[in-house]
């Protein structure tokens, strides 16, 4: 398999870095649509990425191949999330998205899965695997809650009373006001994978209220 022909990080969109890469640790952002489609970021920071992909459901070998291939290969060409996903950048964006990075246990780093919180072997031969079923089992979890929310029938109203909190205040101060229910809204960000259509766009439209909050905010006060 010519596993770099997946990779969207290409010629075409290639960045030359402003500072050093070569010693960056790479970590795994990975984006999961209602559909289970599955986009996989190789991250080295906030600004660049080695590796970006987006993958069809129940491809299990295939991701597993991939992560193989990121975790041992040495980036050559680097990229922004924006230009490497060009026309699907909005709609991953509004995926659920968990991350596997290395952190601190037991004296050395391994690498932790924000999925079930666990660190993952570091058996480089089953390390892909199992951050591949980390993916799954992301999916699993945050799609029961899905279904435990929607037992309350009256969800749908609580969002739409949510929105309007969140626009019945155009001043910038608001935002800080605010913070504490954002907070909130952003541990129901599972809602992302929910079934039901109008509950996903309306907790979307809620974070996009609490992003314009957040704008209006910081343009006011720089």
């Amino acid at each position: 398999m010519d596993i770099e022909k997946y990779n969207l990080v290409n010629r075409n969109d290639c960045k030359k870095p402003n500072d050093e890469i070569d010693d960056k640790e790479i970590y795994f952002d990975i984006y999961v649509s209602p559909d289970k489609e599955v986009c996989i970021i190789g991250s080295l920071d906030n600004n660049y990425i080695c590796w970006a992909s987006i993958t069809t459901p129940g491809d299990f070998e295939r991701i597993v191949t991939f992560i193989d291939y990121i975790l041992k290969c040495k980036p050559v060409m680097v990229s922004s999330l924006y230009c490497a996903l060009e026309c699907r950048y909005e709609e991953v964006m509004k995926w659920h998205k968990f991350s596997i990075f290395k952190k601190m246990y037991n004296d050395e780093f391994r690498f932790y899965s924000q999925a079930s919180h666990v660190y993952l072997g570091d058996n480089e031969m089953y390390l892909a695997k199992s951050m591949s079923e980390e993916i799954n089992r992301f999916y699993d979890i945050e799609l029961a809650k899905c279904k435990y929310r929607s037992m309350d029938n009256n969800y749908f109203k609580i969002l739409k009373g949510y929105k309007k909190l969140l626009t019945q205040n155009s001043n910038f101060e608001y935002y800080y006001e605010m913070k504490p229910f954002i907070s909130i809204l952003k541990c129901e960000s599972y809602l992302k994978l929910s079934p039901n259509k109008e509950i996903r766009s309306l907790y979307l439209d809620c974070m996009k209220e609490c992003s314009n909050l957040y704008n209006s905010y910081m343009s006011s006060v720089r």
